[in-house]
């Protein structure tokens, strides 16, 4: 075995040039692949493994640190997300099993806290009711279930109501105009 650098000094190399250390292992993967194996594989391995830590200035011990903190940081701010946005995505949950779940359209109403007047300060003009207390979007969702169950008298009733302006508005005259070729191929 022809002699190579000592652990030391492969360990300054990897920590200082690591270019060099890549130069030296590719001279010595080819020309003595058993010193490769033995002194520079476990750096590619686990770099980790082969810092001393503590003694070298740019040593791993600075790193663990650093990793814990940004994980504890990731878990801390997903969790306060979770609880940010939990009620809000339990109310528009329960909205949609209210309007889905549904078989009796005129029963279907908005699920929302607080009172009826609040509810009426809050909704934007695209958002008003109708006779039916739907809005045009929930007409659009109760619209496209019912085409998914092939009832395309209630489906056109309710994509019909969705009124212009609003957001579901061209996909419902689209789902209007398709419907025709619903009805013939139905079989």
């Amino acid at each position: 075995m022809a002699g190579g650098p000592s652990k030391e000094e492969l360990q300054m190399y990897w920590q200082n040039s690591r270019q060099y250390f890549d130069e030296l292992a590719n001279h010595y993967r080819q020309a003595d692949p058993e010193y490769y194996r033995a002194h520079i594989q476990p750096f590619y391995d686990n770099p980790f493994a082969n810092v001393q830590r503590g003694k070298q200035p740019g040593g791993g011990a600075k790193i663990l640190p650093v990793f814990v903190f940004l994980l504890v940081l990731a878990i801390g701010a997903a969790g306060a997300a979770y609880f940010i946005f939990r009620d809000d995505l339990s109310t528009e949950t329960k909205k949609l099993e209210k309007i889905i779940g549904s078989d009796d359209e005129q029963k279907v109403r908005e699920i929302e806290p607080g009172t009826e007047k609040e509810k009426k300060e809050l909704k934007t003009p695209d958002e008003e009711e109708d006779s039916d207390g739907m809005t045009s979007d929930d007409h659009f969702i109760v619209g496209s279930k019912k085409i998914a169950e092939q009832d395309y008298d209630k489906a056109e009733y309710h994509l019909k109501k969705v009124k212009p302006g609003t957001e579901y508005y061209e996909q419902s005259k689209e789902l209007l105009k398709n419907m025709k070729y619903l009805r013939k191929y139905r079989k």
